[in-house]
């Protein structure tokens, strides 16, 4: 049976306000211990934000429904049915060495699946979920489902062969490992001790070891540059198959998700800062003090990209299992096509920016 994961939805009491706040941020931003931005009183938020709340908690909603539905009953012949059957031997050590890389395959794509929805999720509730909304963030919270959602269609792609599915699932796998020894060994060791930060090295060369041997017992091995200074990719010998041990997130995006062109990178100039992802929502000169405005533009873009996210989970899911995902994923396209109109209204609108505080008033009673 397939075994996409349910998710459970936890409910807990939040800790009250002001426990834990964060320093307060400039006077341009005023901090309502929520999200980032509440208009002020008389100036409700723009519509596309709320419309982008609904439709985003839709999704999460239809894709979780969805993913258990196609999930708990594989079709007899489609691609999951035959990755069971090709590893099925179990009288022979190699197919029993695949069966477990295919179990470790899944389990990342569950875990990757579940980590769209979950950042779906919140980017419907940043998005005017207490009346307010951020600056920035939704382009990081999208840029997750995104990224999510490409890993998951990598990993789980019915218009592959069984044995290409096998040894994607072993690259990331060892991509995981090598990401997190890198991460490991980049601690300082007298922040943990000696002994300690012993104990996670050799937790890491531990996973290192047991997923080499794991590659090696499949009937895969490493295969190395043309001057064998470097291990390039994982190779498997019958049938033949070989695939690079590096994952072009940046190329998939633009592979699996050309709708939203270049949303990857415009994520990222987020994510990591960069002064040309940051400046839009500004409309003060350099020198002068933030005038700080959201902008809803960058929240459709957002939205619209974390919505086909959803739709590629929902067809890769169902394409793997035997169903027929064109009814799912044609709702999600309605739900997108919802925020693009009035992302084409807001290029006209007054509304396209709205202000984080009331302007202030001069000696004479105006605003200024």
């Amino acid at each position: 049976m397939g075994c996409w994961c349910q998710v459970m939805l936890l409910v807990w009491v939040p800790v009250a306000r002001g426990c834990g706040r964060p320093a307060r941020l400039p006077a341009a931003i005023p901090d309502h211990g929520g999200v980032t931005v509440r208009p002020p009183d008389g100036f409700p938020l723009p519509e596309l934000v709320l419309v982008s709340n609904r439709v985003l908690t839709e999704e999460a909603e239809a894709l979780r429904a969805a993913m258990e539905q196609f999930g708990s009953a594989p079709q007899p012949g489609s691609p999951w049915t035959q990755d069971d059957e090709a590893v099925a031997d179990r009288a022979d050590p190699v197919a029993q060495g695949r069966a477990t890389v295919l179990r470790y395959a899944r389990h990342q794509a569950s875990l990757i699946y579940v980590n769209a929805w979950d950042h779906l999720v919140t980017l419907a509730r940043v998005l005017g979920g207490d009346g307010a909304m951020p600056l920035f963030s939704q382009a990081s919270v999208s840029r997750v489902v995104c990224e999510a959602a490409v890993r998951f269609a990598w990993l789980m792609d019915p218009d592959i062969s069984s044995a290409k599915r096998l040894v994607r699932g072993a690259v990331a796998l060892h991509f995981s490992a090598e990401e997190r020894s890198r991460g490991v060994r980049a601690l300082p060791a007298e922040r943990f001790g000696p002994r300690v930060y012993q104990q996670m090295l050799d937790s890491c060369s531990q996973e290192r070891d047991s997923i080499r041997k794991l590659i090696d017992g499949a009937g895969m091995a490493f295969g190395s540059s043309r001057t064998a200074s470097a291990k390039v990719r994982l190779e498997l010998q019958s049938p033949k198959v070989a695939v690079p041990l590096k994952i072009n997130i940046t190329e998939l995006m633009a592979e699996l998700l050309p709708d939203s062109p270049s949303w990857y990178n415009i994520g990222s100039s987020v994510t990591h800062s960069i002064y040309w992802g940051l400046r839009d929502v500004n409309h003060s000169r350099p020198g002068q003090s933030l005038a700080l405005t959201p902008n809803v533009l960058d929240v459709g873009a957002a939205v619209e990209s974390a919505i086909s996210a959803s739709a590629l989970i929902l067809d890769r899911c169902g394409r793997m299992n035997g169903h027929d995902p064109t009814d799912h994923v044609q709702r999600a396209q309605e739900r997108r096509a919802e925020v693009d109109a009035l992302m084409r209204r807001a290029v006209t609108s007054a509304w396209a920016h709205i202000p984080a505080e009331p302007r202030s008033r001069g000696s004479s009673g105006r605003q200024e």
